[in-house]
C-alpha cells in the first residue's frame, strides 16, 4: 500500500538527524537510496541534490532541512486521533512528508526528476546557490500544508538586524527575573494573522525597567519564550537600560501590516523574532517584491538611528495559474491560492522562467512548533492526486 510506505519512509527520515544547517546525513541517505534504484544523481556546492532516470517531464521538489524545536532533531513519533505528531518536538513534517513522498515515487516510477533543496528555513540558502539543472518542463513543490488548495504564489521575505545605540544608567534597587514561557509559537508568515502571543512583546508590557533581555528561538518563528532582568526595590548599585529603549522596543511592529481581501490572507508583515540585549531580528514578508521593498522602507522609519542590516532576501513568486496547476485543479477541484510565506517556487522560478510550476502537499499544522501534526488520511489523499496527475503529465 503506498500510504504504508510513505509513512515508513518519514519515520525512517525522522530518525536522520536533518535540523537546518545539520542536514549532511539526510542528504547522504537520499543519494545512496536514489543510486540504488538506478537513478543518476548530482549535488552542488549549497548541498543540494537532484536524482533523474530517462527523459523526465516532471520534477518533484522538496527542502531536506526541518526547523528543530524542543527535543529536536530527537524525535519520537506518535499516532493520535488520525494524526501524526512528536513528543516534545518538532515533527518535521514540513518538509519531511514531501520527501517521503518521493522516495515513494521514486522506487515506483522511473521516468521522473526528483530535486532536493538544502536549508530552506533559514532563508531558502539552497534554492538561492542552485548549481544544478533539470530536465523536466513542469516541477512540482510539495512543501505546502493543505490539502484543499494548489499554491500559485508565494510571499518574498527578508530578515532584519537591527542594532540599537544602547546607552546604560546606575540606579538603587535589586535585580529579579521575569520571564514569558511556553506560549504557542508558529510559523512566522502563515500564523502571523491566528492572535498567537509573541512571547518578547509580551514581556515587553510586563516590565518597567530593564537590566537585561532576551528572547525567541528563530528567524522564522513566532517566539515562546522571553525573560529579562527588572529592577525591584532594594539598596543595591545596578545598572540599567536607558528608559527610551524599552519605549524604542514597544513601538516595533509585530503582526500584519496589509491584508490581500482577494486572496483572504496579509500581503505585508513583520515578526519581532528575537532580541537579546541591543540586538533585534525582525523577519518580514510581503506578497510581492514591490510591497517587500515597501515594508522594508518602514522598518527602516521604525529604526532611525540604529544599524540596520537586511540579510538572506528571497523572492516572492508572484501568482501565475500555471498549466501544471491548472492541471491539478481539474483533478482535485482545489482553489488556487497564494500562501503568506516563502516557497522555494518564487527562486526556482527565477531559475528556470520555462517551468511550469505549482506547489501542493498535505495538512500539516502548527510547523515550526512542537504542535505540529500532518494528517494521515491527507498524505493519502496527496498520494492518489499525485498518481492522477502522473497519468496526465507523462504520456
Amino acid at each position: 500500500m503506498a500510504l504504508k510506505e510513505v509513512l515508513e519512509n518519514f519515520i525512517k527520515i525522522t530518525k536522520i538527524p536533518h535540523c537546518s544547517g545539520d542536514t549532511k546525513e539526510l542528504r547522504e541517505f537520499l543519494s545512496n537510496y536514489a543510486k540504488n534504484l538506478g537513478y543518476e544523481v548530482e549535488t552542488d556546492e549549497a548541498g543540494n541534490l537532484v536524482a533523474g532516470k530517462k527523459n523526465p517531464k516532471i520534477c518533484f521538489q522538496a527542502h531536506m532541512d526541518m526547523v528543530c524545536v524542543g527535543d529536536a532533531p530527537k524525535i519520537e513519533v506518535i499516532e493520535e486521533e488520525g494524526y501524526l505528531k512528536a513528543k516534545n518536538s518538532s515533527l518535521g513534517a514540513d518538509n519531511g512528508i514531501g520527501i517521503a513522498i518521493m522516495m515513494y515515487l521514486m522506487k515506483k516510477y522511473d521516468d521522473l526528476e526528483f530535486l532536493f533543496t538544502n536549508n530552506e528555513e533559514i532563508g531558502l540558502i539552497g534554492a538561492k546557490n542552485l548549481e544544478l539543472e533539470i530536465k523536466s518542463k513542469y516541477l512540482l513543490n510539495l512543501d505546502s500544508e493543505d490539502d484543499e488548495v494548489i499554491l500559485i504564489g508565494c510571499a518574498g521575505g527578508v530578515d532584519v538586524k537591527v542594532k540599537y545605540p544602547l546607552k546604560k544608567e546606575k540606579t538603587k534597587g535589586t535585580l529579579g527575573k521575569i520571564s514569558v514561557e511556553n506560549l504557542p509559537g508558529g510559523h512566522s508568515g502563515v500564523d502571523i494573522d491566528k492572535h498567537i502571543p509573541n512571547a518578547i512583546i509580551e514581556l515587553l508590557f510586563k516590565v518597567e525597567n530593564l537590566a537585561f533581555i532576551k528572547g525567541g528561538e528563530r528567524r522564522n518563528s513566532i517566539p515562546v519564550n522571553a525573560a529579562a532582568l527588572e529592577v525591584f526595590e532594594g539598596n543595591d548599585d545596578v545598572e540599567i537600560y536607558d528608559g527610551e529603549y524599552l519605549k524604542f522596543l514597544r513601538k516595533l511592529p509585530h503582526g500584519v501590516l496589509e491584508y490581500d481581501f482577494e486572496f483572504k490572507l496579509p500581503s505585508k508583515s513583520i515578526n519581532f523574532a528575537l532580541i537579546e540585549e541591543e540586538n533585534i531580528v525582525l523577519s518580514a514578508r510581503a506578497n510581492s517584491n514591490e510591497k517587500l521593498e515597501e515594508v522594508k522602507e518602514y522598518i527602516k522609519i521604525k529604526t532611525l538611528g540604529c544599524e540596520v542590516e537586511f540579510e538572506d532576501e528571497y523572492p516572492a513568486w508572484e501568482s501565475e495559474k500555471s498549466d501544471l496547476a491548472l492541471k491539478l485543479q481539474k483533478i482535485t477541484g482545489n482553489k488556487l491560492e497564494v500562501i503568506h510565506a516563502g516557497l522555494e517556487c518564487g527562486i526556482l522560478k527565477e531559475k528556470f522562467p520555462d517551468v511550469s510550476m505549482a506547489s501542493y502537499g498535505p495538512n500539516i499544522k502548527n510547523p515550526h512548533s512542537i504542535r505540529e501534526k500532518v494528517e494521515i488520511k491527507s498524505i493519502q489523499k496527496i498520494i492518489e492526486n499525485i498518481q492522477k496527475l502522473l497519468q496526465r503529465v507523462t504520456k
